[in-house]
């Protein structure tokens, strides 16, 4: 009654039962963003005052609310009418203006995107810690905004787009070092960060074949497989991851490009062959595809030609009709798990490769 104020603005939101949350909430929901759409107000710049009205209309516009704004306050105050259980006294009022609720709610968003980024959703884990940060506290915003970048950067990584992976995660990296050096999780968060780039530094910015692709595309592979149980395409980066290999060794040994075969660089024995099942007719370039990649590496005498066709008729052939089957490649039929497990340890072994040899993303612990 002492205040005097005047509102320059005022709308009314009528609940039909102010006994009835759902009534309330619903009344709220649809009638609150057209009154902001009015105001022409943010709802994060939104202060909620739940003091007046019944427990249930309080209750209603705090979970109308608690989405959207990340500020509320309370008046109460030292005496109270009724022997301390009424209303506040006149001139014993005391505003709250009350901790944000979001810096407590976001551990459970926290824990989501940990569930999100150990299951390869990396773009949803984003999205979900891209809409805390901009609820939460200014002193929780830093950490939380480094590990989106880092996420961020995984999901960039995970779909090829190795460069701008790298800027992410450099950024992610040297925030997360600085604000979580005191705990043992971050340590090692910031130590697989470390390792991860690293090897990102080795791949040769997509203008050449490399083994760190081959590598990068068999741990692709691995988390398609093993935390989405998505064989198909587990199965089609493993055979990309084959072709990749064949293409490095051919043009780290022999200066030979897969795409432009030239005649002299191949052993007369498949010349002929070769110009007549692989030359274009228009270019007069000759590409050669997998299967006579590994034929020229082994009539080479390299060893991973040799090592291929070792076992090709006993583990590949039979695995790479399976692929070509898959709706993925040229028929209809899913791949199961048993196909990519199979492929996956037989690339391992004609390729010498050991599984500590593929990069791997971090665990989330935090």
């Amino acid at each position: 009654p002492s205040l005097d104020f005047n509102w320059r603005h005022y709308d009314w939101v009528s609940t039909p039962n102010p006994e009835s949350l759902s009534e309330c909430l619903s009344c709220l929901e649809k009638k609150l963003p057209e009154i902001l759409e009015k105001w022409e107000v943010n709802a994060k710049d939104v202060c909620v005052d739940f003091t007046g009205g019944t427990k249930t209309m309080s209750v209603s516009l705090a979970l109308a609310t608690v989405e959207k704004s990340c500020c509320y306050s309370y008046v109460g105050g030292d005496e109270r009418s009724k022997g301390g259980v009424g209303v506040v006294v006149d001139g014993k009022e005391k505003m709250w203006f009350l901790e944000n609720p979001w810096d407590v709610m976001a551990q459970k968003e926290k824990r989501e995107v940990i569930i999100l980024f150990n299951k390869a959703r990396y773009a949803s884990a984003a999205e979900v810690l891209e809409q805390c940060i901009d609820k939460v506290s200014n002193d929780q915003k830093p950490f939380l905004i480094a590990l989106w970048k880092m996420i961020t950067g995984y999901d960039l990584w995970d779909r090829f787009k190795h460069q701008k992976a790298k800027k992410h995660l450099y950024k992610s990296r040297d925030l997360i070092m600085v604000l979580g050096t005191d705990r043992v999780e971050i340590r090692v968060l910031s130590e697989c960060l470390q390792t991860n780039l690293e090897f990102l530094d080795n791949l040769p910015n997509g203008k050449n074949p490399s083994g760190f692709y081959f590598l990068d595309l068999l741990a692709n592979a691995k988390r398609r497989a093993e935390l989405e149980r998505k064989y198909d395409d587990a199965v089609a980066r493993l055979y990309r991851a084959i072709e990749v290999l064949a293409q490095t060794t051919l043009k780290e040994g022999f200066g030979i490009e897969t795409s432009n075969v030239k005649q002299e660089f191949i052993p007369s024995v498949l010349r002929s062959e070769f110009i007549t099942k692989y030359q274009d007719n228009k270019d007069k370039k000759i590409r050669i595809p997998l299967y006579a990649s590994y034929v020229l590496l082994k009539e080479l005498d390299n060893p991973l030609g040799r090592e291929f066709f070792n076992i090709y008729e006993q583990e590949i052939k039979s695995l790479l009709d399976i692929r070509n089957s898959s709706i993925l490649a040229h028929g209809f039929n899913p791949i199961g798990e048993s196909t990519f497990e199979k492929l996956f340890d037989s690339i391992l072994k004609f390729s010498s490769t050991g599984q500590k040899d593929l990069p791997e993303f971090p665990v989330l612990k935090i």
